[in-house]
């Protein structure tokens, strides 16, 4: 007597076509949920100013970071947003331009922990002074793995050039994978550029309003 056995469901494999289009999609993704976060700071600071029940919004005239730091950490941001898109359109050349992006935005990450430093106010010192903190802490935070993002495009294009042909042939890398390394990487500096976007209007509101 023969034992016959079920055979599995079949799972069709997704045409390769569509991975760039998931990486693309993801950064899109990504700057649509970053931005629902941030929009609650820029709320909270404009109530708190207006609101201002008990006249504390800036308790007193020390509540004011350095804004030549604010400007040092913005235009690092900026240079960085402006280098590491540069390298999207051929990424195995643009090794020099992401990691130049990488070492831009952990030199902004170094100038907001000296900002901190340099403070004559706490989170308690008033609505601003809990702004401000709050939001700088949280931009800093998340920035970190932004960074490492970029990192990784640094990663593969290195691996990527070290190895030559031989990578293309390799176990486990999939087919197509120049094309999916491209995509990976314009979804990173798109969401890099956005997120960089995000810090000067930041540093607009804190430092200049």
């Amino acid at each position: 007597m023969e034992a016959n056995s079920t055979p599995g469901p079949y799972l069709e494999p997704e045409p390769v076509t569509w991975q760039p289009r998931v990486m693309w999609a993801s950064g899109r993704l990504l700057a649509g949920s970053i931005t629902f976060f941030f929009i609650s700071f820029v709320f909270a600071y404009f109530y708190l100013r207006s609101l201002d029940l008990n006249h504390n919004w800036k308790n007193g005239h020390h509540v004011s970071p350095s804004i030549g730091l604010g400007i040092a950490m913005t235009a690092a941001l900026l240079l960085s947003a402006v280098v590491l898109p540069r390298g999207a359109p051929r990424p195995l050349e643009s090794l020099p331009l992401v990691l130049g992006a990488v070492l831009l935005g952990l030199l902004a990450v170094v100038l907001q922990v000296t900002q901190w430093t340099t403070l004559r106010f706490g989170p308690a010192s008033g609505g601003y002074a809990s702004v401000y903190i709050g939001w700088t802490v949280f931009y800093a935070v998340f920035m970190l793995p932004c960074l490492y993002w970029i990192e990784t495009q640094v990663a593969s294009i290195w691996r990527r050039r070290r190895e030559g042909e031989a990578w293309a042939g390799g176990e486990g890398v999939p087919a197509g994978e120049l094309e999916l390394m491209a995509a990976g990487f314009e979804s990173c500096s798109f969401f890099w550029t956005y997120y960089v976007f995000i810090g000067v209007v930041t540093f607009v509101i804190l430092y200049l309003l």
